[in-house]
C-alpha cells in the first residue's frame, strides 16, 4: 500500500500545470449551466401537481445532458491526457527503474483519474444544487416544490454514476496504455461514443457496450424499481471493470498479449480462470429475468394524499365489469381476489376520482404506491407483473413510414414498396416486448409477449387492409397480391381470439374481415352485424356482437332505430348479461337523444351564487365541462369565448361547467376566464357524470329554451361544425 501512495503522489506531481481537475469541474458545471440558462429563458410555468423536490429534480434533470455526453468525453480527453504524459517523455520506462511496483504505477495513474471522475461527478451535482437555488429565485416556483438536500437519494445518484463510469475509464485507459499515439486513443474513444449514438437511435445498443451504463442513468434515473441501491448494469460494469484491468495490466506488465497471456502454461490458465469466472457473471446478469407467479391474486398498497379514500373499484376493459370492491382503510388496502381475472388490463377507480390501468392476471399480487395532490395522481405499480406494467407505460407512439405513406396516399401506385415498409416495421416490433427490462433486469412473461406481439401485428395488419382498400378502389382491375411476410403476419393473429376482444384494434380487424365480402349498398355497421349474427353460438360470439351493438345504438339518430336494433339482434346472446348491458347503454343514449330533457343540475358562480339549469329556462344554453388539470380543455377553451363573444348578442347563454375536485383550483383559474362565458363549479360531478354519461372531457352540450338537448355530445369549438350546428340551433343563415 505504501508503494502505491508513493507511485499515487508522484502521479500528483506529473499532472501539475495539465488542468485535469479544473477540466473536471468545467465539464461538470455545463450541463447545470445550460439547463439553468433553458429554464430562465423559456420561463415555462409549471403547473400545480405532486409535491415534488426541486433541487433533486434539478440535478437529476441535469444528468441527460452530463452521463449521456458530457461525462465521456471528458474521460476521453482526461485518460488520453494522463497516459500521453509519459508516452511522450518516456514516463513509462523512467518510472520502471524507480522502487516502485508495477501494479502501484500502472493503478495509481488508473486512480488519479477516477479522482478526476469524482470530482467531475461532484460538480455536477454541486452546480445543479447551486443554479437550481439561483433559478428558484428567478422564476415561478410551484407552491408544491420543496426546498431541501436529500443526501440518500443524491448519494445514490453519486454512487450509480461513479460505478456506470468505471467500466468505460478502464477500457479507455487500456486503450491509452497500449497505445502510444494521443491521436489514436482520442479517435478510439470518439468512434466508441459516436457508434454509441448511432446505435441507441436503431435500439442496436448491446447491454455490455461501454457507454450503455452511462445510459442507464438517464434512463432509470430513480435507480432500483424494487427499492436496491444500484441496478444489474452498475454491477455489470464492475464486474466488466475487473476483467479489463486485470487484462490490461498483464498486457503492460509482461510487454505483449503473447507474452502476458501465451508465454506460459500458467499464464494462459490464469487468462482462462479470469475470463470463463468474470465472464459467467456478467452473462448470468445480463440475462433477463421474470417475475414468477404469486400463488394468489392479490392488490395491495397506500395512498399519499391530503384526500382519505374509501373504495377501489376494479373493472374490465371491455363491458366495465366489476371484478372487485375494495375498501380502502386510513389510505392502506389489501384485498385478496377470488374471482376469475384473465390476463388483460384492468381499470382501477379510486372513488371515481382517479383511475389507475394495470395489467393482472390469476395468481398475480399487484402493489401501488399512490400520490394524489392538486387533482394529479401518480401510480407506482410493482408485484409480479412489474415488467408489464412498465412496458405499458413506456409504450409511446411511434413514427411509421408505412402509415404516414397510407394517409397521404403516396407510392399506391408500388405497392411492393408499402408491403416492404409494414413487414419490416412489423419484424421490428416483434422484438420490441422481448428487448425491454426493467431497470433491475426483469423482462415480461411469456403469456404477455405473445400477446404484445398479437396487439402489434394488428396494427400493421390494419395498414395492410387499408393498402388493399385503397388500391381496391383506385386500381380494380389489379391486385394487391400478398406477400410471404404478410401471411407470417395473419398467420400471428385468428380471427377467433377471446382474449384480445378488449383491445378495439383487434375488433375493427376482424370486423373488416368478415365484411371484406359483403359489397352489398348498406352501411359499415349493418354489414357488421349481418356478419357477427352468422358466428358460432359463444362467448367469442356474444362479446363481438356486443361490441358492435353498442356501436350502432350509440350511431343511431332516434330512439326507433335503437329498438329495432335491439329487437333484431338481442336474441342473439347467449349470455343474457350483454344484454342487459346493451339495454342499460340504450336507456342512456335515448335519455341524451335530441329533444330529450335534460337532467336538472346544481353549480356555484366565481360570486358564489347558486345557479341551476332551470335559472336558463327561455334560452339556449351551450355548456363546455372541463377540469383545470385538463390539457384538451384549455385547448378548447379559447375556441369557446370566442364563439361566446361572436354570440353575445343571440338569445343563448355560454357556460364553462368545471368538474374539478378541489373549487379552490377552479376559482384561481376561473377568475382569469373572459366574462363572454359564465363560469360555474358543479356542486355533485359525480352525479353529473352520471346523468349526462360524461365519459372524458371536454364535452360541449347544447340545450334549447325549454331544456330539451339539442346535442348531449358537441363537437370541439374549434372545429366549423360546431358552428354550423350552433348556428342552426339559433336559426341564423349557415354562413358563407
Amino acid at each position: 500500500m505504501q508503494n502505491f501512495i508513493t507511485a499515487y503522489k508522484a502521479e500528483h506531481i506529473k499532472k501539475k500545470g495539465t488542468g485535469i481537475y479544473i477540466t473536471a469541474i468545467i465539464f461538470g458545471v455545463l450541463s447545470p449551466i445550460i439547463m439553468a440558462i433553458v429554464k430562465i429563458a423559456t420561463n415555462d410555468p409549471i403547473a400545480a401537481g405532486l409535491p415534488f423536490n426541486y433541487f433533486t429534480g434539478f440535478v437529476k434533470q441535469c444528468m441527460d445532458p452530463f452521463a449521456g455526453f458530457f461525462f465521456p468525453l471528458f474521460i476521453i480527453i482526461t485518460v488520453s491526457r494522463i497516459t500521453q504524459l509519459d508516452h511522450k517523455n518516456g514516463g513509462w520506462q523512467l518510472m520502471e527503474t524507480q522502487p516502485l511496483k508495477k501494479r502501484s504505477i500502472f493503478f495509481s495513474k488508473f486512480s488519479v483519474i477516477l479522482t478526476a471522475n469524482t470530482i467531475a461527478v461532484l460538480s455536477v451535482i454541486v452546480s445543479a444544487f447551486l443554479l437550481s437555488w439561483i433559478v428558484s429565485m428567478i422564476i415561478d416556483v410551484p407552491k408544491e416544490a420543496v426546498f431541501s438536500f436529500e443526501a440518500g437519494k443524491i448519494a445514490l445518484l453519486f454512487l450509480r454514476l461513479m460505478l456506470a463510469s468505471l467500466f468505460f475509464t478502464a477500457f479507455q485507459y487500456i486503450i491509452s496504455v497500449l497505445l502510444p499515439s494521443f491521436i489514436w486513443s482520442i479517435l478510439i474513444g470518439i468512434f466508441l461514443l459516436l457508434l454509441f449514438l448511432f446505435l441507441s437511435g436503431f435500439n442496436l445498443l448491446p447491454d455490455w457496450y461501454p457507454i450503455t451504463f452511462f445510459m442507464k442513468i438517464t434512463q432509470y434515473p430513480n435507480g432500483s424499481d424494487l427499492g436496491y441501491w444500484i441496478t444489474y448494469s452498475e454491477v455489470v460494469s464492475v464486474i466488466l471493470t475487473l476483467l479489463t484491468l486485470y487484462i490490461g495490466f498483464e498486457w503492460y506488465n509482461h510487454k505483449t498479449a503473447k507474452a502476458a497471456f501465451f508465454g506460459k502454461g500458467k499464464r494462459a490458465a490464469k487468462l482462462a480462470a479470469v475470463v470463463v469466472v468474470l465472464g459467467a457473471l456478467t452473462t448470468y446478469m445480463l440475462i433477463p429475468k421474470t417475475m414468477q407467479p404469486f400463488g394468489k391474486t392479490v392488490i395491495s398498497g397506500t395512498i399519499d394524499s391530503d384526500t382519505k379514500f374509501s373504495t377501489i373499484y376494479i373493472t374490465d376493459n371491455f363491458i366495465s365489469d366489476t371484478i372487485a370492491v375494495i375498501p380502502i382503510k386510513n389510505n392502506k388496502f389489501n384485498y385478496t381476489i377470488t374471482k376469475n381475472v384473465p390476463l388483460d388490463y384492468y381499470k382501477l377507480a379510486f372513488d371515481e376520482k382517479i383511475q389507475v390501468s394495470a395489467m393482472l392476471c390469476n395468481k398475480d399480487n399487484l402493489d401501488i404506491k399512490l400520490k394524489w395532490y392538486n387533482n394529479t395522481a401518480d401510480a407506482e405499480l410493482t408485484g409480479s407483473r412489474l415488467a408489464e406494467n412498465k412496458f405499458k407505460n413506456k409504450e409511446q407512439t411511434s413514427w411509421s413510414s408505412a402509415s404516414y405513406y397510407l394517409d397521404q396516399n403516396n407510392f399506391l401506385e408500388n405497392p411492393d414498396y408499402i408491403i416492404k415498409e409494414i413487414v419490416g416495421e412489423w419484424e421490428d416490433a416483434m422484438d420490441e416486448s422481448v428487448k425491454f427490462k426493467t431497470a433491475d433486469n426483469y423482462a415480461p412473461r411469456a403469456d404477455f409477449v405473445e400477446s404484445s406481439k398479437k396487439l402489434a401485428t394488428i396494427k400493421y395488419l390494419t395498414m395492410w387492409n387499408s393498402l388493399v382498400k385503397k388500391r381496391a378502389a383506385l386500381y380494380p382491375d389489379k391486385k394487391t397480391t400478398e406477400t410471404a411476410g404478410i401471411k407470417a403476419m395473419k398467420a400471428k393473429v385468428s380471427l377467433n381470439d377471446e382474449s384480445l376482444l378488449g383491445n378495439s384494434e383487434y375488433f375493427d380487424y376482424v370486423k373488416g374481415q368478415l365484411i371484406s365480402a359483403n359489397k352489398n349498398d348498406i352501411d359499415d355497421n349493418t354489414k357488421a352485424l349481418l356478419a357477427i349474427n352468422k358466428l358460432a353460438n359463444g362467448s367469442f360470439k356474444d362479446k363481438m356482437l356486443y361490441w358492435q351493438v353498442e356501436k350502432s345504438l350509440k350511431e343511431s339518430a332516434t330512439t326507433e332505430e335503437r329498438a329495432k336494433l335491439l329487437a333484431d339482434y338481442g336474441n342473439s346472446f347467449t349470455d343474457k348479461k350483454y344484454l342487459a348491458i346493451a339495454m342499460g347503454k340504450n336507456n342512456t343514449f335515448n335519455r341524451l337523444s335530441k329533444g330529450m330533457p335534460a337532467a336538472a343540475f346544481n353549480a356555484v358562480s366565481i360570486n358564489k351564487e347558486q345557479f341551476n339549469l332551470a335559472q336558463f329556462k327561455g334560452k339556449f344554453v351551450i355548456i363546455d365541462v372541463w377540469a383545470t388539470w385538463c390539457g384538451p380543455c384549455r385547448e378548447q377553451s379559447p375556441h369557446f369565448e370566442r364563439m361566446a363573444l361572436k354570440y353575445k348578442k343571440e338569445n343563448i347563454q355560454f357556460a364553462a361547467l368545471s368538474t374539478d375536485r378541489k373549487i379552490e383550483s377552479w376559482y384561481i383559474e376561473a377568475k382569469s376566464k373572459s366574462k363572454s362565458v359564465l363560469q360555474l363549479h358543479i356542486n355533485n360531478d359525480q352525479q353529473f357524470s352520471r346523468d349526462y354519461n360524461v365519459e372524458f372531457i371536454p364535452r360541449f352540450i347544447l340545450i334549447d329554451p325549454q331544456g330539451n338537448f339539442i346535442n348531449s355530445s358537441m363537437p370541439a369549438p374549434d372545429s366549423a361544425s360546431f358552428e354550423k350546428e350552433l348556428r342552426l340551433a339559433l336559426g341564423l343563415p349557415e354562413q358563407k
